[in-house]
C-alpha cells in the first residue's frame, strides 16, 4: 500500500511539475499578468511577485491538485491598480469580509472554484461584506462555486454592477440572492441557471431589480411560477425559463413586462397556457414553446393575438393535432415558423395566409396526408420548405403557385410514388430532396423548369433504368444521390446536358456496366459505385478530373487501363476492396 501510495504522489507531482512548475506569475502583455500556483495562501504570499502597476491579473490554481484554497480580508492590496480579476480552479469555501477592500478600480471580477470537482458538499460561503470597496464594479461571475446561500444584501456594496453570472452552482431560491434593501437598481443582466431553484414565488428578490433586462433561470426544477413572479420587471427583455418542469403558466405572468423581447420556454411540460398569457406582448420578437406538451385545444385564434412583430415562433415537439384558420391571424412579421414533430393532419385552407414575411417553414414529422391548392397560399417570399417524414401521397399541382420563390423543398420519407408535378412552379429551388419515398419511375420533363436547382436526393426509392432526357432539365445539377434504387442500366448520354455535376451517389444500385456513362462529366470530382454489380471497369470508363472514386462491394476482377491514363487520371481516393480482383498490374494502381 506504501509503494502505491509513493506512485501516486510521484505521478502528481510529475503532472504538476510539467503543467505548472513551481508557483509562478508571469506578464502575459503590458500589465496583464497570469498566475499558475499550487493553491492561493491565507498570507497572500501566492501573488507577491505581482507588480503593483497590474491592471488584468488572472490566478489559476492546479485543477489537479484539490487542496483548499483561502483568502483574507485585503488580500489584494498590493494590487491596488487592478481592473481585471479572475481566480479559477482555487478550491475556495469561503470569501471574507473585506477581501476586495483595496481594489476599488475594479470592473471585472470573476471567482470559479469548481468546487463540485472537489466534493458536492463543498459549498462556497460569502460574508457580507465580502464585496465591499468594489463600487466601480460592473460585471461579477460567480460560476461553478458550489454556492448554496447568499447573504440578502451581499451585492449591495457594487452600485454600479451591470452582469451577475451566478450559474452552475447550487442555489434553491430567488428569495434571496443578494440585493436586500432595495439595492440592485442598475442590474440589466442575472444568469441563475443551472442551479436547483423550484419555484418562483410572488415576493423575491428579484422584483427589486427595476432595470433587469436579461434574465437565464434555465436547468433549474421550477415546477410552480406565481403569476406576479415578474411584477415590476419592466425592463425585460430576454426571458429564459427553459429546461424545468412547468406544467402551467398563470394567467398574467407577463402582464408588467412589455418590453419583453424574447421567451424562451422550451423543453418543460406545459400542456396548458392560460389564455391570453402573450396578450399585449408587442414589442416580442422570439417564442420558443418546442418540447412541451401543448395540444390544438390549448393552442387557438387567441393564444398569438397580438403579437404584431414575432419572428421567431417554434412550436416543434408538441403534441399538436390541428392547425386552425386563425391561429396565426396577426403574426404579419412572422419570418421562422417551426412546427416539427408533432401529429398535425389537419391544416385549414390560408391557414398561413397573414403570414407574408415568412421565409421558413417547418412541417416535418407530422401525419399530413396530401398537399391542396390554397395550404400555402400567402408564402410569397418562402425560401425553405421542410416537410420530411410525413404521409404524403399526394400534392396538387398548383400547390406551390403562391411559393415561387422557394430554394430549399424537402419532401423525404414520405409516400410519394412519382414526381410531382407541383415542382414545375419553383424555377428558383436550389436544393430538392424526395429520398426515401416509393417513386418507381419518373419521365422526360418530370424536372420542367428547375433550371437552377443544384442538389437532388433521391435516395432509397424504387427507381429503375436511367435514359436519356431524365435529367435535361437540369443544367445547374451539381450533387445527385440516386443511391439505394433498383437502377440496372443508364442509356448513355443521360448526363449529357448535366456538365456542372460535381459528386454523384450511385451505390446501392444493380449496375453492371458503366461504360460511356461518366466520361464526358468533366467536373465531376466524386463517384461512388459501390455494391453494385460491376464486373468490367477500366479507367477509361471515369472523367480525368475524378479526385474521389469508391467501387467497393462488386464483382471486379481487373482494373483495366486499357489506354495507360496514369498521366491524365488525378484520383487520390480508391476504394476497391470487396471485389473480385485477381492481379494488379503495374498499371491499376495510379
Amino acid at each position: 500500500m506504501y509503494t502505491i501510495a509513493t506512485v501516486l504522489c510521484a505521478l502528481l507531482h510529475a503532472v504538476w511539475t510539467v503543467q505548472y512548475g513551481s508557483d509562478k506569475c508571469a506578464r502575459v502583455s503590458g500589465t496583464n499578468v497570469l498566475c499558475k500556483i499550487r493553491t492561493l495562501d491565507g498570507d497572500g504570499s501566492s501573488i507577491t511577485s505581482v507588480n503593483s502597476d497590474t491592471s488584468i491579473l488572472s490566478v489559476e490554481c492546479n485543477h489537479l491538485l484539490l487542496f483548499e484554497s483561502s483568502l483574507r480580508a485585503h488580500y489584494f492590496s498590493s494590487v491596488e491598480f487592478l481592473s481585471e480579476l479572475s481566480i479559477t480552479n482555487c478550491k475556495l469555501l469561503h470569501i471574507p469580509d473585506y477581501t476586495f477592500q483595496d481594489v476599488n478600480k475594479l470592473k471585472r471580477l470573476k471567482i470559479r472554484s469548481k468546487n463540485s470537482e472537489w466534493s458536492p458538499t463543498k459549498n462556497m460561503e460569502i460574508s457580507l461584506n465580502a464585496f465591499n470597496g468594489l463600487s466601480e464594479l460592473h460585471s461579477l461571475d460567480l460560476a461553478q462555486n458550489n454556492i448554496k446561500f447568499i447573504p440578502s444584501g451581499v451585492f449591495c456594496a457594487l452600485e454600479n454592477l451591470n452582469i451577475l453570472n451566478l450559474t452552475n452552482n447550487r442555489i434553491r431560491t430567488v428569495g434571496q440572492i443578494g440585493f436586500g434593501r432595495g439595492c440592485g437598481l442598475g442590474m440589466h443582466t442575472l444568469d441563475l441557471s443551472y442551479n436547483e431553484i423550484k419555484t418562483l414565488p410572488e415576493e423575491t428578490e428579484l422584483l427589486k431589480l427595476r432595470s433587469l433586462q436579461h434574465l437565464y433561470l434555465q436547468h433549474n426544477n421550477i415546477s410552480d411560477i406565481s403569476s406576479e413572479a415578474f411584477n415590476g420587471l419592466t425592463s425585460l427583455r430576454v426571458l429564459n425559463i427553459s429546461h424545468n418542469r412547468l406544467h402551467t403558466l398563470p394567467e398574467g405572468l407577463f402582464s408588467n413586462a412589455k418590453e419583453l423581447r424574447e421567451i424562451y420556454l422550451n423543453e418543460n411540460s406545459l400542456f396548458e397556457l392560460a389564455r391570453g398569457i402573450f396578450h399585449h406582448l408587442e414589442q416580442l420578437i422570439v417564442l420558443d414553446l418546442s418540447s412541451n406538451q401543448l395540444t390544438s385545444n390549448h393552442i387557438d385564434d387567441g393564444t398569438f393575438k397580438g403579437l404584431i412583430r414575432l419572428i421567431v415562433l417554434n412550436l416543434s415537439n408538441n403534441a399538436l393535432t390541428r392547425i386552425d384558420g386563425k391561429t396565426f391571424k396577426d403574426l404579419f412579421f412572422l419570418q421562422i415558423l417551426n412546427l416539427k414533430n408533432n401529429s398535425v393532419g389537419y391544416i385549414e385552407d390560408n391557414a398561413f395566409l397573414p403570414l407574408y414575411n415568412l421565409h421558413t417553414l417547418n412541417l416535418a414529422e407530422n401525419r399530413l396526408h396530401t398537399i391542396d391548392e390554397n395550404l400555402f397560399n400567402g408564402l410569397f417570399v418562402l425560401s425553405k420548405l421542410t416537410l420530411n417524414n410525413n404521409l404524403l401521397v399526394n400534392i396538387d399541382r398548383k400547390a406551390f403557385k403562391n411559393c415561387s420563390d422557394l430554394k430549399e423543398l424537402d419532401l423525404s420519407s414520405n409516400q410519394l410514388m412519382e414526381i410531382p408535378d407541383a415542382l414545375w412552379e419553383l424555377p428558383f429551388l436550389k436544393t430538392l430532396d424526395l429520398g426515401e419515398n416509393q417513386i418507381s419511375d419518373f419521365r422526360n420533363g418530370s424536372f420542367k423548369n428547375l433550371n437552377q436547382l443544384t442538389g437532388l436526393r433521391l435516395i432509397d426509392n424504387q427507381i429503375g433504368n436511367l435514359s436519356v432526357g431524365m435529367f435535361w432539365d437540369l443544367p445547374s445539377l451539381q450533387v445527385l444521390n440516386i443511391a439505394k434504387n433498383k437502377i440496372q442500366s443508364i442509356e448513355r448520354g443521360t448526363f449529357s446536358r448535366n456538365g456542372q455535376l460535381e459528386a454523384i451517389r450511385l451505390d446501392g444500385n444493380f449496375l453492371s456496366d458503366i461504360n460511356g456513362v461518366f466520361a464526358t462529366l468533366a467536373s465531376l470530382l466524386w463517384l461512388n459505385l459501390s455494391e453494385n454489380h460491376l464486373v468490367w471497369f477500366d479507367y477509361a470508363f471515369v472523367p480525368s478530373n475524378l479526385k474521389w472514386l469508391d467501387v467497393h462491394g462488386n464483382f471486379i476482377e481487373h482494373l483495366g487501363n486499357y489506354y495507360k491514363l496514369q498521366d491524365e487520371i488525378h484520383i487520390k481516393t480508391l476504394d476497391v476492396s470487396h471485389n473480385r480482383i485477381v492481379d494488379i498490374g503495374p498499371m491499376a494502381i495510379l
